[in-house]
């Protein structure tokens, strides 16, 4: 077996070859191309009969490689480049050095792999992300439209009592100030990009098992469902929900030393589950439905006894899938390993 160690930057590529025994064999630069990749792989395929093992660095464009050498049938192990570079210390920082490290490392072991979603989960995180772009781009504009209002000293009448809307609108561009204008134009415009973006979310994820699951736990629609689905990826890679709650910073820090131990702020983790969850469970209290039923004490005045309404419907049967609880007043996904038709109450509490 042949073990490649390949340092990719945008333009060029460095990478290394080591045989089974770690000796070094072959060395080249190369154009960060899918054709010039493919003449690479087949000029080493040709030199060794045996399976190739591939080792790249997680960079903001390595899928594309990803696909392309997998697709030849070959091993590919991708690395958090933090990680790597600690290993990678005792030699000069060069790419010939650091193609060389990495293969080295592979051929003895010494580098953990990260999860690489498949490309029907990039998909979707492009269009979630691509929604939640669009999201603050509106909120931008809105805020950019007051502050124009309020810098021009206008005041909008009392009886608008919702800013932005057509109303609003309409009486903002009577007072035909060009920069308001435009910005009201690119608001407009972000607004029905964002429309068309929920439309597809809706038509390609809205009757996924998964998604209709989630959406069964109250505070949860299409947009989050589809968030979590994409964010997570293969739930089957986390082998706890603590370990799913961490990846989504939902654990507090732990520093310990002898006897002493302090717990600070929430880890960071994945910004995005983190802020779904959030909006989730503000969304669920803020609507949840509460039967308040007066009771008597003696000698003092009533109180209030607020029951929680149950979820799931009856008669809706839980399966192998992702869905979601609320735990300690916060929310947490968890894998369900069983069938049933009720779920226990202390799994809600």
């Amino acid at each position: 077996m042949y073990y490649i160690g390949m340092d990719i930057h945008k333009k060029d590529t460095q990478a290394s070859v080591l045989n089974e025994k770690g000796k070094f064999v072959h060395g080249e630069r190369i154009r960060t191309d899918v054709v010039d990749i493919g003449h690479f792989f087949e000029k080493i395929e040709r030199m060794n009969d045996d399976d190739l093992s591939v080792v790249i660095e997680a960079t903001g464009f390595y899928f594309w490689i990803y696909d392309v050498i997998a697709g030849r049938g070959h091993q590919v192990k991708v690395v958090h480049p933090n990680r790597a570079k600690a290993l990678m210390k005792a030699r000069s920082k060069t790419d010939r050095n650091d193609a060389f490290m990495l293969a080295q490392l592979l051929q003895l072991g010494g580098l953990e792999g990260i999860y690489v979603p498949s490309k029907d989960v990039r998909e979707l995180r492009d269009l979630t992300r691509h929604r939640e772009s669009l999201v603050r781009k509106m909120g931008d504009l809105k805020r950019e439209i007051i502050g124009s209002l309020d810098q021009h000293g206008i005041k909008v009448p009392a009886e608008f009592k919702t800013n932005f809307s057509n109303k609003f609108n309409e009486h903002v561009r009577k007072l035909d100030v060009f920069i308001i204008n435009e910005k009201l134009d690119l608001l407009v415009t972000t607004i029905e990009k964002l429309k068309n973006v929920e439309a597809v979310i809706e038509e390609r994820y809205g009757k996924d098992d998964e998604v209709e699951l989630m959406m069964t736990m109250p505070g949860i629609g299409i947009v989050t469902a589809s968030v979590l689905k994409g964010e997570i990826g293969d739930i089957g890679r986390f082998q706890s929900f603590g370990n799913l709650a961490t990846y989504a910073g939902l654990t507090p820090s732990r520093s310990q030393s002898g006897e002493k131990e302090w717990f600070g702020p929430t880890g960071h983790g994945n910004d995005r589950i983190k802020h779904v969850l959030i909006e989730a469970t503000l969304s669920h209290v803020h609507h949840k439905t509460i039967r308040r039923s007066r009771t008597s004490t003696k000698g003092r005045r009533g109180r209030w006894a607020r029951t929680r309404s149950w979820w799931p419907p009856p008669g809706r049967c839980w399966r192998r899938s992702t869905s979601c609880c609320i735990v300690r007043k916060r929310i947490t996904l968890t894998d369900v390993d069983h069938r049933r038709t009720h779920p226990p109450r202390s799994a809600l509490s």
